[in-house]
């Protein structure tokens, strides 16, 4: 007969199944917790204001010279920042100068003046840190993001930055942006070259997931290569659970408290620190960053790659369901496929060659693979520019075969090489 557990060992075994926890901050990479700076310094230009002020949250600990600039846009009636605390303090730890505009007065605004008055609470702030004590600002460095309304907001200020006289954004990331009453009317404007991210949930009640779609799918001449659309969703393995709500990019910070409360801060709460902020929203927004600047980190934030998508796994090894990203990395290669037209000039040729591409812009580098007959591969290299010089050297005359692929190792066209 199999010996019965103790009573004991019967609540320490139950005890264990019910410690599966989330994943942790990572130690480095994007939504990683390698810090450059120890604290933020806080200016409130913003508390009881009437609209068109703002917060500035800058790097020290040390304090540096000049910094990039992050404009954080607040959910509606989002008027005391602890509720987005931990997000700005990462940000700011990272590096960043972090603007909070002060759109609305209370929730008695019209949302009319909320274009105008987010716009020159931004314009203000840049002026004020302009002046002595201040972090100076790298203006050439902009960045929006923004969460519900001010995911709207993030849209706007990106599609009409030159009305208002701000920084053209390098990117936005629309958090969970709506509600559709608040939507401009077309967003076809949208510029083609700010990288762009929006996120919406599966069981977001309170804007649902129409608005972040049609910002998306307005924004036509942005290509796909840099804009995705973020789909999260729930995921109770663990305890706690990883939640799909409207109120999930909120991440509380005490510090940050300046005492105001309405019916929507109340509501709101204080959203817990969690693999939703390191994985999702802190990730893609230090991904962006970092690809905008200098073109690293991009598979982070676009192209449905496991550095996208992926959330970390819970304590028992098990994933964290995954992001689900628009297009999708099937839907990606298929249009890319059905696109980009390939020729290799001259050919036949002496081994020297160019090779040539219609309908790709090389934002994201492909890989030019040459076999022999006999399958060796011959060459390997990465396609920066269009058109592409391939010296094959001392190659002997015959015939060989290319594959061009992305940077994901999926075949998008094929051909052959002839060497006389």
């Amino acid at each position: 007969m199999k010996a019965l557990l103790s009573l004991p060992a019967l609540f320490a075994c139950l005890f264990s199944v019910a410690q599966i926890t989330q994943p942790g901050q990572p130690a480095t990479g994007p939504g990683g917790s390698d810090y450059s700076f120890g604290d933020v310094t806080q200016y409130d230009y913003g508390t009881n204001g009437s609209g068109s002020d703002f917060w500035l949250y800058e790097p020290n600990t040390p304090t540096p010279d000049s910094a990039d600039v992050v404009v954080f846009i607040h959910g509606l009636g989002e008027t005391n920042p602890k509720l987005y605390g931990a997000f700005i303090k990462h940000l700011v730890r990272k590096g960043n100068i972090v603007i909070y505009p002060r759109y609305q007065k209370d929730l008695n605004t019209s949302n009319t003046t909320f274009n105008d008055s987010c716009a020159k609470g931004i314009l203000r702030a840049l002026d004020t840190l302009q002046l002595p004590g201040h972090v100076k600002p790298r203006t050439a460095h902009f960045f929006i993001l923004g969460h519900s309304v001010g995911g709207i907001l993030t849209a706007n200020m990106s599609m009409l930055y030159q009305q208002y006289g701000l920084p053209k954004p390098l990117t936005a990331f629309s958090m969970q942006p709506g509600a559709a009453g608040f939507l401009s009317p077309d967003y076809s404007a949208f510029p083609a070259d700010v990288m762009y991210l929006s996120l919406v949930s599966e069981n977001d009640i309170i804007v649902g997931t129409a608005p972040g779609t049609t910002i998306y799918n307005q924004a036509v001449n942005t290509p796909t290569s840099i804009k995705n659309l973020v789909h999260t969703y729930a995921d109770n393995h663990g305890s706690p659970g990883i939640t799909a709500s409207h109120f999930d990019p909120l991440a509380g910070d005490a510090a940050f408290d300046n005492g105001e409360t309405n019916l929507f801060i109340a509501a709101s709460g204080s959203g817990p620190v969690d693999a939703f902020d390191f994985y999702c929203t802190w990730k893609l927004q230090d991904a962006l960053m970092d690809c905008a600047l200098h073109n690293q980190n991009c598979e982070y934030a676009f192209g449905d790659t496991p550095e996208q998508h992926g959330m970390g796994n819970w304590s028992d090894g098990t994933p964290v369901r995954i992001l689900e990203i628009t297009p999708s990395a099937a839907s990606g290669v298929e249009a890319l496929k059905s696109n980009i037209e390939v020729s290799v000039f001259p050919n036949p040729n002496k081994g020297n060659y160019e090779l040539r591409l219609k309908g790709y812009d090389l934002s994201n580098p492909l890989l030019f693979e040459l076999e022999d007959l006999n399958g060796n591969l011959i060459s390997r290299k990465e396609v920066k520019t269009n058109p592409m010089n391939m010296d094959m050297g001392n190659a002997a005359a015959g015939v060989y075969f290319y594959q061009l692929k992305t940077a994901s190792n999926e075949l998008v066209k094929s051909g052959k090489v002839v060497v006389e």
